[in-house]
């Protein structure tokens, strides 16, 4: 059941990839405007997302294409859109592809783990693990959790994927996936 949301909830962030903010030339999941992705077991999917401004011109035209991207996905039966406010939306949001699309050049430093030793359970939450080390998405995208980086994927999939399932769904050894985080200071448990 979890696996078959999060095979949904990938694919609606994929089909998302595909509507560009026509001002801007870069999609939705890149400009970091998606916040969350819930889909019921009825198939209804809704989509919160907020946009650059209030008042931004765009929106009506953002919220058909996001329907219909999000309807294209097998499954799907039914798209809502939820726009909201907070957090507010500002350009650290933005993916690297996005601020290089825009040509914006920096990238945020990502405050420093704890010294603390790093506890992890593997049927944790990713998302939570993520809040809690700030280091972990560098760590789990360097071990081969790509995905992990793309905007958007913290706030829905890794609400609920966890270390175990994320193995299982990449088709990686999690005993080797613990080792290496071992050799990054983290403290792995079942």
């Amino acid at each position: 059941m979890i696996a078959d949301k999060l095979s949904l909830a990938n694919q609606v962030i994929e089909k998302l990839q595909e509507v560009e903010d026509p001002e801007l030339l870069v999609d939705v999941v890149n400009l970091g405007l998606i916040y969350g992705v819930d889909i019921t077991e009825a198939g209804r999917c809704t989509v919160t997302m907020t946009l650059t401004t209030m008042g931004c011109p765009l929106s009506d035209y953002l919220d058909q294409q996001i329907k219909a991207a999000v309807c294209q996905v097998p499954g799907i039966t039914e798209a809502a859109v939820k726009l909201v406010w907070y957090p507010v939306w500002s350009p650290a949001r933005l993916s690297a592809s996005a601020k290089a699309a825009l040509g914006i050049s920096g990238q945020e430093q990502a405050a420093p783990a704890p010294a603390a030793a790093k506890k992890l359970d593997t049927r944790t939450p990713i998302k939570t693990l993520a809040d809690r080390y700030p280091s972990f998405v560098d760590d789990m995208a360097a071990i081969g959790f790509d995905r992990i980086k793309q905007p958007g994927m913290l706030q829905t999939v890794g609400r609920v994927m966890n270390l175990r399932l994320g193995c299982q769904a990449m088709g990686f050894d999690l005993e080797e996936v613990k080792q290496q985080l071992q050799a990054k200071g983290y403290q792995v448990q079942d």
